[in-house]
C-alpha cells in the first residue's frame, strides 16, 4: 500500500495551489465526467444533507419520462394542492404557484435548473409517477441502479427531511449517468434564465455567471445542510466535475468550487505518455478494491 502511495504521489500531475477552507467539515469531489477518474477528493464518503441537489435525480426521472414518451416538452401541467403548499414553504424560493395553475414540462425543468423553485420539482415528481411519495420510491431505485449506495431520497425538491441523505460520491455517479444517458436534456443544464407567465428568472449560480466553459448543474442550501455545488466545465475536450457540499458560506463554496476546477483542468492539461505507461501497469480492478481510488466504478447504466 505504502509503495503504491509513493508511485501515485511522483506520478500525479497535481500542483495545487493552498485549498480554499469552506468550514471545518465539508466535502468535495473532483472527476473527469468522461472517463470517470477521480482527480482530487475531501470526505468524498461523508453521509450528508443535498438540499436542492436533489433536484438532480428529479430531473434524471424527468428526462427519462421523455426519453420514454411519457411525458412531452411542451405538455402542459397543472400545479396540484401539494405543489401550492411547498411553494410556501421558502418564500424566496418560488413561482407563488397556485393549485390549478399551469406550466409545461419545459418551463417546469427550467425553472428547477435556473432558480430551483420547489414546486417545480414537486409538479414534475407528481407527472411522472403521480404523487411525490411514489417518486421517491422511484428516487431510491434508480439510486441502487447507478450505484449511489449511501444515498437515500424523501421528496423531489429537497426540502430538509432526516432521512434523506447522499455523498460527494454518490452524486458524482449522477453526474456522469444523467450525462452520458441525456446528452440532448443535459443541455437543459446551461440556462442561465428562462420566461415564465411575463416573468424573467436569473439563476443566481456564480459558477454559471462568471466560470469559463460552465456547463451548469445545481446549487443546494438548507440550514442543516450548509452551501452546496455541483459544477460541471469543458475546456479543450476535458470536461471536469466539483461536487461540494456542506461547506459554510456561500461565497466560499463559489470559490472553492472554481480552485477545484481550475487545478482539475491543470491536471488534465499534465497528463503526459509515462504518467499513462506507468499507470497502464497496474491492475485497477485491485486499486480499487484498496484505499487509493483513481476511477467511480461502473454501475447498471454506466
Amino acid at each position: 500500500m505504502r509503495i503504491l502511495f509513493a508511485i501515485f504521489l511522483l506520478i500525479s500531475p497535481y500542483c495545487y495551489a493552498a485549498e480554499i477552507a469552506c468550514g471545518e467539515d465539508y466535502s468535495y469531489l473532483v472527476f473527469e465526467v468522461d472517463s470517470h477518474k477521480i482527480l482530487s477528493e475531501k470526505k468524498a464518503d461523508r453521509i450528508l444533507y443535498p438540499a436542492s441537489l436533489t433536484k438532480v435525480m428529479t430531473l434524471y426521472l424527468t428526462f427519462e419520462a421523455l426519453q420514454k414518451g411519457k411525458l412531452q416538452l411542451n405538455q402542459k401541467l397543472k400545479i396540484s394542492a401539494r405543489g401550492e403548499e411547498i411553494s410556501k414553504v421558502n418564500k424566496v424560493n418560488t413561482m407563488n404557484s397556485r393549485e390549478g395553475d399551469h406550466i409545461t414540462v419545459r418551463d417546469a425543468i427550467s425553472a428547477v435548473i435556473v432558480k430551483s423553485f420547489n414546486e417545480a420539482a414537486v409538479t414534475l415528481a407528481e407527472a411522472v409517477a403521480g404523487d411525490e411519495w411514489e417518486f421517491a420510491r422511484l428516487m431510491n431505485k434508480k439510486a441502487q441502479e447507478l450505484g449511489m449506495i449511501n444515498t437515500s431520497f424523501r421528496n423531489a425538491s429537497g426540502l430538509h427531511e432526516e432521512g434523506q441523505y447522499t455523498t460527494s460520491y454518490d452524486l458524482a455517479r449522477l453526474v456522469i449517468a444523467i450525462k452520458k444517458k441525456f446528452p440532448t436534456y443535459y443541455s437543459f443544464f446551461a440556462q442561465k434564465k428562462f420566461t415564465y407567465r411575463g416573468n424573467e428568472y436569473e439563476t443566481r449560480n456564480r459558477v454559471m455567471q462568471e466560470y469559463k466553459g460552465a456547463e451548469g448543474m445545481k446549487t443546494g442550501f438548507t440550514n442543516a445542510s450548509g452551501f452546496n455545488l455541483i459544477s460541471v466545465a469543458k475546456r479543450k475536450g476535458n470536461r471536469i466535475s466539483s461536487v461540494v457540499m456542506n461547506c459554510s458560506d456561500s461565497e466560499l463554496r463559489y470559490k472553492l468550487t472554481r480552485q477545484l476546477l481550475d487545478d482539475g483542468f491543470k491536471s488534465a492539461d499534465k497528463k503526459n505518455i509515462l504518467t499513462k505507461k506507468i499507470l497502464s501497469r497496474f491492475n485497477y480492478e485491485a486499486l480499487q478494491q484498496s484505499r487509493l481510488r483513481y476511477y467511480l466504478g461502473p454501475a447498471e447504466e454506466f
